[in-house]
């Protein structure tokens, strides 16, 4: 039986969280990336990956907080990075819908955990029998006295680890399995959401994670295209792994200089020849150069598909009417 055992380095509160040579950020929550640190007190745990942290995320988070905060426990979310399936099966290894930082940015933002623990998933780990994990880390190392879980979680060697066994494992701790939660019929989770956002149904997608899907990265150059129609683009960097289906999309473009509405180009830019797929956004209002900044762009609607234009005159033309209908997405949401 493997030990449980992850080199990594630990942040403190206030600290510089560090995992496989990433910073994190500074958080007001204490993070703890790498070894499972040793409580001294009870805990209350939420377990599981949070890739989203979506509706029902949330409302496993909001629990966690009540229940620890009555019980005068700690409130700890144990999660995992990179994805479980990134290690046990590469080929099959889901796109993440946001970074690791985004993620603990969200957890914060969403509910005032006391620690989040990344845990870093390795082979180790995968092979770690759940009975294992619920003694040594769990209950050993953590202290749990409640565990909430999502209603179809797995882990362990082989992902034996259930929820009914889990409830063999009661009463040394108290299981919490929360039921899923539907928006519009329809079943929230991080994989629907992954498809959504694929398929370029970012509305949906928002809905179900309670904020815009978005990417994040930096400006870098570009060709010029946009410049030379009258529309100057940013093209970005995106830092995720999930894109949004290609299309033209309305988005929140967040810069040092403030939030803009912005219209979005994913995808080829078949007009010009160009296969390679680009992120390329007009920040509606914004005179300046980009090059370098960070950027988020949140998507809030799909205009249209790409499309191949018969000339520059054109594509212009067609842009012109994307800026307008951004701008109408734009004030609609902040109206």
């Amino acid at each position: 039986m493997p030990t449980i055992s992850f080199a990594g380095s630990i942040g403190t509160r206030q600290g510089l969280p560090v995992i496989e040579g990433l910073f994190l950020g500074f958080f007001a929550m204490e993070v703890i990336s790498g070894a499972v640190p040793a409580l001294k007190g009870p805990s209350a745990v939420a377990m599981g990956n949070f890739d989203g942290v979506h509706l029902g995320h949330q409302a496993v988070l909001s629990r966690l907080v009540e229940v620890a905060r009555k019980a005068g426990n700690t409130s700890v979310v144990l999660t995992f990075f990179p994805h479980p399936m990134a290690v046990t099966a590469p080929e099959r290894r889901p796109p993440l819908i946001q970074t690791l930082k985004d993620r603990l940015d969200c957890i914060e933002r969403c509910s005032p955990v006391d620690m989040v623990v990344v845990v870093p998933f390795t082979k180790e780990l995968a092979a770690t029998s759940a009975v294992a994990f619920v003694d040594e880390v769990l209950l050993g190392r953590l202290r749990c006295q409640d565990l909430f879980i999502g209603h179809d979680a797995r882990f362990g060697r082989d992902r034996e680890g259930d929820i009914e066994f889990l409830r063999r494992c009661e009463p040394r701790l108290r299981l919490h399995v929360l039921e899923p939660i539907e928006v519009a019929g329809v079943r929230v989770s991080s994989s629907r959401i992954r498809r959504l956002v694929a398929a370029g149904d970012v509305a949906l997608a928002q809905g179900m994670l309670g904020r815009p899907f978005s990417l994040v990265g930096p400006v870098v150059q570009g060709a010029g295209r946009g410049q030379k129609l009258g529309f100057p683009t940013a093209n970005l960097a995106q830092e995720g792994e999930l894109l949004p289906g290609e299309g033209v999309y309305a988005c929140e473009a967040e810069i040092a200089q403030g939030t803009f509405p912005a219209a979005v180009h994913v995808g080829p830019v078949p007009t010009f020849g160009v296969q390679k797929l680009v992120v390329e956004a007009h920040l509606v209002g914004f005179e300046g150069d980009l090059l370098g900044q960070r950027l988020r762009l949140s998507f809030l609607s799909r205009l249209r598909p790409v499309k191949t234009f018969p000339d520059p005159a054109a594509l212009a033309s067609q842009m012109a009417e994307d800026v307008r209908a951004a701008v109408e997405v734009f004030a609609h949401r902040h109206g």
